[in-house]
Formats: C-alpha cells, sequence, structure tokens
C-alpha cells in the first residue's frame, strides 16, 4: 500500500512538472525576465583602445509575449571594459614608466527589445533585435591625471540565445550571445564588442 501511495504521489508530480512546462512554453501570454552574468569581447576601435575580455558586466532584459511568438520587452545594464596599458622599462638602472597607463569603458544600454521564439517542447530558442541608447563613459589615465568624456550614442544590439526551463518550477538557464554597437558621436568614436551572456530566467 505504502509503494502504491509513492508510485501515485511520483507520477503525480511528474505530470504536474511537465503540464506546467507546456503553460511554459505558451508563448500567447504572459512573460519573462532574465539576470545575465556578460562577459565581453572589445571589436573594431574598441578593441584599439582595450583589447582585454571583460568579465564584469551585467544586464537585465524584460520580455513580454505579444502574439504570433513575437516578444517584447527591454533591456539595461552595465559592460566595464579595462586595461592596463603601463609599462615599465630599466634604463642606466633607473625605472621609467610610459605616460599611457589605464584605459576605461563604462557603458550602460536603455534599449527596446524585440524578440521571435521558435515554438519548442524542451527549451526556448530566440532571436532579436535591441534597438535606443547606449550611455558611455570612456577614460585615460596616465601619471599626470584622468582625461575622462561622456557619450550618448544611438546604438542597436542583434541577439540570439536559448532558455531551457526548469522542469519543476518558472524558472530557467538563459545562454545568449548579443552584439553591441554604439554609433559614433561628434565627440567620440563607435564602441562595438560582443557579450556572451549566461543568467537566470523567470517565466510568468
Amino acid at each position: 500500500m505504502k509503494r502504491i501511495i509513492i508510485t501515485t504521489i511520483a507520477l503525480m508530480l511528474y505530470a504536474t512538472s511537465f503540464a506546467q512546462l507546456g503553460e511554459l512554453l505558451n508563448f500567447n501570454s504572459g512573460g519573462m525576465v532574465n539576470v545575465n552574468w556578460n562577459i565581453s569581447k572589445p571589436t573594431g576601435n574598441t578593441k584599439d583602445f582595450i583589447q582585454n575580455t571583460s568579465f564584469t558586466g551585467i544586464s537585465i532584459d524584460y520580455r513580454h509575449c505579444y502574439k504570433y511568438n513575437i516578444v517584447i520587452g527591454a533591456r539595461t545594464g552595465w559592460n566595464r571594459l579595462y586595461e592596463n596599458k603601463g609599462l615599465t622599462n630599466i634604463e642606466n638602472g633607473q625605472t621609467s614608466v610610459y605616460n599611457r597607463l589605464e584605459n576605461k569603458i563604462n557603458a550602460f544600454p536603455i534599449l527596446l527589445a524585440v524578440d521571435y521564439m521558435v515554438d519548442s517542447d524542451k527549451f526556448i530558442p530566440y532571436a532579436g533585435l535591441g534597438i535606443g541608447g547606449y550611455f558611455i563613459n570612456s577614460s585615460v589615465s596616465t601619471n599626470t591625471g584622468t582625461e575622462s568624456t561622456n557619450s550618448f550614442h544611438f546604438g542597436v544590439s542583434p541577439e540570439v540565445g536559448i532558455t531551457i526551463p526548469f522542469i519543476i518550477s518558472n524558472f530557467g538557464l538563459n545562454l545568449s550571445t548579443r552584439y553591441n554597437f554604439a554609433l559614433k558621436t561628434s565627440k567620440t568614436d563607435n564602441f562595438t564588442w560582443f557579450d556572451f551572456n549566461i543568467g537566470l530566467s523567470f517565466m510568468y
């Protein structure tokens, strides 16, 4: 009798979990919130300024399911790129330090995002585009001080990713990559970099 009760409860939990998963994969209602850790790789002119890959970044995405698998939402976050370019030469027993020491970029995107989610029974692949603004602070620090520039850029950010729901909860694992392109302004050049993201999704 005890074995029958345990088996019955297990089967009910199993059926309930897959029913819940089916509801989570219904794109015509509800939405999703992602909190991601960003690994950023500079490209183009940005790579000339800072070559190092950054492991300091976070993004928060909100997506609301509309219809026909189209998801509309917004994205914000923070990316920090940094490189210490200081070099030391030893000449005649004395140490001299090159004038250029540190380059930094702090970027804060505020984007409207439109995605298309592909139907699937086990996970949620998606592809989309973010459009909006990037507030960017770039600075060069030398042994005589720091020169800093604040600029606001119009930009776009295509993205592809996949969300893998956890079977017995409304949470899931999110994996994605996106390209950030902040157009140049009258004061600064354009900024470009890739984000490779891993995070936690909450679906409702």
